[in-house]
């Protein structure tokens, strides 16, 4: 096997506060080529599920948001990240969770990218490579 194939691509992925209760979420591709993410369970394709945990003061709160069965990605589940590029996403925690009560938030990425390459997109499920996800986490008050 080349050393080529087992060079995982270099995604990283940052978590940022939007006041009062909005996350921004980035990718960027720090590899020297454009690299296709499928954006589900990530901010990227909005509230489709328990994409982020998200606890106030220690204590896990309940995703009241919907939920999807799927099979296989079509194209378009799928971003272009640009060679050195960034995407991003800004999404409000209160439209699927309670954060009205006052306490410290903290949000965390859950879960890894389900799929990354480097082309060609869409694939079946079964030829998915996944990729942890470290976001770091994020903390925010609400008063």
């Amino acid at each position: 096997m080349s050393s080529a194939a087992t060079v995982r691509p270099a995604i990283t992925c940052r978590l940022e506060a939007q006041p009062p209760t909005s996350i921004r979420f980035e990718l960027a591709n720090g590899s020297g080529s454009s690299l296709w993410v499928l954006k589900w369970n990530t901010p990227l394709e909005g509230w489709k599920g328990t994409v982020l945990r998200v606890t106030r003061d220690g204590e896990e709160l309940s995703y009241q948001g919907p939920m999807m069965k799927r099979g296989d990605p079509q194209a378009d589940a799928y971003v272009e990240i640009p060679a050195g590029g960034k995407v991003d996403a800004t999404v409000d925690l209160a439209e699927v969770y309670d954060v009205s009560r006052p306490g410290t938030y903290k949000v965390e990425a859950d879960g890894d990218l389900i799929d990354v390459t480097s082309g060609p997109a869409p694939r079946p499920r079964d030829q998915h490579q996944p990729m942890p996800l470290d976001c770091g986490a994020v903390t925010f008050e609400v008063r």
